[in-house]
């Protein structure tokens, strides 16, 4: 290898571990780093710490991780006024993640599920007592992100010891 062709592999080596070691010395994020990191010390920690609960069996159905039976889940919620946010990791499933929003004033739910790589795999919505399967819009999609990002500040905060 010529000097100069070193040179610049040295140049190119520095570069890159400057851009990764310097924020995470100061202790800041790399940009968009360890969402799915987050998303798993989120439901870990669900796991470890939230209620006992169940999703019925036609939820359970229409989230496509279950055939007709509940399932067992270890739930974090928080209620605001008369709305209600979820977290449930599944029991047997561990990378099942079902976030949810329920307002209670009119019944409706809608149900996100997801895994610890933080995709949106599918959405359930409830109307009148009526649920099915929704198409992934980009209104869903960012609605979704929305209650991701509420959960994993909540249980997983930046800079949290891990």
């Amino acid at each position: 290898m010529s000097q100069v062709a070193r040179r610049w592999l040295v140049l190119i080596v520095v570069l890159v571990l400057s851009a990764v070691i310097l924020p995470a010395a100061s202790g800041q994020a790399l940009p968009g780093s360890h969402a799915p990191d987050r998303l798993t010390r989120a439901a870990d920690k669900t796991f470890r710490e939230g209620l006992h609960g169940k999703l019925p069996p036609h939820l359970s159905t229409l989230l496509g991780i279950s055939q007709e039976e509940e399932c067992l889940v270890m739930q974090s919620v928080v209620r605001t006024g008369k709305v209600v946010q979820g977290f449930d990791v599944s029991m047997t499933n561990r990378d099942d993640i079902v976030l949810f929003v329920v307002d209670e004033t009119t019944n409706d739910q809608t149900l996100y599920l997801t895994s610890t790589e933080g995709r949106l795999r599918r959405v359930v919505s409830v109307k009148a007592g009526v649920g099915g399967v929704s198409r992934i819009t980009e209104t869903n999609k960012k609605a979704f992100e929305k209650e991701k990002r509420f959960w994993v500040d909540r249980l997983a905060p930046v800079g949290a010891s891990q």
